[in-house]
């Protein structure tokens, strides 16, 4: 089944518009100095941040943190969808680059300031004016206290407020149409490009970017009595950048990983966009030895590559398989997997999933430009280098709109894609164990609420900024068992699991220990992508629904 989105009467939706976007920013004419001011042209900032967006600022609004009161003034700007973009910086988070009409739907679904008057429909009509406020707050938030004072499944976070908006800025590239005219799938081929596709050695006293070490792909593992560890990156990324720092800030658990499977320790560089999960599980068998044994450690997209590794090793003659929703070369990749892995005899034995959309994640299938956004801000959260092919990419598809159903690597993590579907419509249980390690931010500082509610804001469930946690628990039953640990608090974030102390401490217990530490026993709900707890049980019939109203389906 599934995750399916929770309905909420606040949800942005699209609407089409054929000419320019018009926002205002309304200021009290006491601001202070420099706030909800529109500088254009030569007046302009000289640049943007470097790393922020490719192209030149046409125009910004600089908003104040509060206004004064007393009479009101307005700044306009206009964007205009195909050309433009535009960058809304969060106060104390990241700055989302939109496409114009996405961020006009963001602002206008945000709640109106109390006391300020409701808008009729006629008045919200597309051609309108979107004004710019300077607090962004989402309606239905902030959730009921019960009966005893506390927030209603509120249990992680409490009541939260809103967000400070710090500036708007309309970004246009310097030559008016080249990003309009570079389609996003050329862009998305630049960055697959930063990886050097297969599998290759690990060493345990560093873990360098294979492209610029010169290092080469193995074009086959040497066999061996014992299992082999395999690290498999996410999206956006490379093996280095996925997994450097704990190599970096964890050197003595990566000692004890080389020592116990007796160096043999790699890891599968492979394109994420542009190549569809399955295909990247064929680049991994292709050079796996006869009777390989496979211990597995992913983080995000990767845990979707181990997922059909251990489904298709489990049921290599494909027997019932029904595969008919999966594209032609999918199924030219699938049926090569399964006769690869037959005639090898691979055993995938256990399987470390750090933060897996294992049942899609709902931002990368609605609005992708603010999924690339945020997916860079935790990237510069963990200190992992952003590749200047990400920049062009998100610059390219905030301007395009580019559907992420056009690029098969993100494809498969959007909720109900055939990928998705075929991975929890397995009815035995697979051999080999599961061991789950998922996240959830909480906001035990000022920055970590805002981010909170920025998240929130997007998927009305908890996360860690990229997957919504519920999703997280997912996959085919395992014989050996399915385990997880949660990892919460103010320093979880999507790209930083492998930096932090209990989440590398958990993936080194679950990759050598047959009972790790801390883990417990996949609940029912959450297996079914209902409850991102981790450990509840279903409910018996006619007992109360306890659970947050973030983790119910639907219409709950």
């Amino acid at each position: 089944m599934a995750t399916r989105r929770r309905s909420s009467s606040n949800t942005p939706r699209s609407t089409e518009t054929s000419g320019p976007i018009t926002f205002v920013l309304r200021s009290a004419a006491d601001t202070a100095p420099g706030a909800g001011t529109a500088t254009r042209g030569a007046a302009a900032p000289a640049a943007l941040p470097a790393g922020l967006v490719r192209g030149e600022l046409r125009h910004s609004l600089q908003l104040a943190a509060t206004r004064a009161a007393g009479m009101q003034t307005e700044q306009r700007v206009q964007a205009e969808p195909g050309r433009d973009v535009v960058v809304l910086r969060i106060a104390g988070g990241p700055a989302l680059v939109l496409h114009p009409e996405h961020a006009r739907d963001l602002l206008r679904a945000q709640r109106a300031p109390q006391g300020a008057p409701a808008r009729s429909r006629s008045q919200v009509r597309a051609a309108d004016d979107t004004v710019v406020p300077t607090e962004l707050r989402w309606q239905g938030l902030e959730l009921p206290s019960q009966a005893d004072g506390t927030a209603r499944g509120a249990a992680t976070r409490g009541l939260l407020g809103s967000v400070l908006l710090a500036g708007l800025d309309i970004v246009r590239d310097p030559a008016g149409t080249t990003l309009a005219e570079l389609a996003a799938d050329r862009v998305a081929a630049r960055v697959d490009a930063q990886v050097v596709p297969g599998v290759h050695a690990l060493d345990a006293s560093a873990l360098h970017k294979f492209k610029d070490s010169g290092s080469a792909p193995l074009a086959a593992l040497p066999a061996a009595d014992g299992p082999l560890l395999v690290f498999i990156h996410g999206s956006f990324s490379n093996s280095a950048n996925a997994f450097s720092k704990l190599w970096s800030q964890h050197p003595q658990r990566v000692a004890s990983l080389f020592t116990h499977y007796g160096n043999r320790v790699y890891a599968l560089d492979h394109p994420t966009l542009m190549a569809s999960p399955i295909a990247n599980a064929l680049l991994l068998a292709q050079a796996l030895p006869q009777h390989a044994r496979l211990h597995l450690v992913t983080h995000s997209r990767g845990g979707l590559v181990a997922e059909v590794l251990a489904r298709v090793a489990a049921n290599p003659e494909l027997k019932g398989e029904k595969v008919g929703d999966f594209t032609a070369g999918e199924q030219r990749d699938l049926k090569a997997l399964a006769a690869l892995l037959l005639q090898r005899q691979v055993r995938i034995e256990r399987i470390v999933r750090v933060a897996c959309p294992a049942r899609g994640t709902l931002l990368a299938s609605k609005r992708l430009d603010a999924y690339l956004s945020v997916f860079k801000w935790t990237l510069e959260l963990g200190g992992v280098p952003v590749l200047p092919e990400l920049v062009d990419f998100l610059s390219a598809v905030a301007q395009r709109r580019a559907d992420p159903e056009q690029l098969p690597g993100l494809a498969a993590q959007i909720p109900g894609s055939a990928l998705i579907q075929w991975l929890h419509a397995a009815e035995a249980a697979l051999p080999g164990q599961l061991r789950v390690i998922a996240g959830d931010v909480q906001g035990d500082s000022v920055g970590s609420w805002l981010k909170t509610l920025l998240a929130d804001s997007f998927y009305w469930t908890d996360n860690d900024f990229v997957v919504q946690t519920r999703s997280m628990y997912g996959g085919a039953p395992r014989a050996g068992g399915a385990l997880f640990l949660l990892d919460r608090g103010a320093k979880v974030a999507h790209n930083s699991y492998f930096a932090g102390e209990r989440s590398a401490e958990a993936v080194c217990n679950a990759l050598m220990q047959e009972q790790p530490a801390g883990f417990a026993l996949i609940g029912p709900l959450s297996w079914a992508g209902e409850d991102s707890s981790g450990t509840r049980a279903a409910r018996k019939r006619g007992a109360e629904d306890t659970r947050p109203a973030s983790d119910k389906p639907a219409g709950i």
